[in-house]
């Protein structure tokens, strides 16, 4: 996959998720994960294979944790498994 293509999904995966989180839809989202986030963070994260790592940050009134196992949480809940860091995103309800 390639990276830019890794870090878009990625990036679209966490706003979904946060839009879950405040029962929003995506595009009603009022901010940016630029605004908080060096997305190319993401491009390094999911380029380490065979390491195990976790990685917090804080977006607007949430905490993301994206785990390199590909589940991805918004304040704790689990929002999604198998994110584009090597598998296409599987959905699960986020709050």
């Amino acid at each position: 996959m390639a990276a830019q293509h890794t870090q878009d999904r990625l990036l679209v995966d966490v706003i979904e998720a946060l839009a879950e989180a405040d029962r929003l839809e995506p595009e009603e989202v009022e901010y940016t994960l630029y605004e908080y986030l060096n997305p190319e963070i993401l491009t390094q994260l999911a380029d380490d294979e065979g390491n195990t790592w976790e990685f917090t940050f804080a977006v607007a009134d949430h905490e993301v944790t994206i785990a390199s196992d590909g589940r991805l949480f918004v304040d704790g809940v689990l929002c999604r498994t198998e994110l584009a860091l090597q598998r296409p995103s599987s959905v699960y309800s986020c709050g």
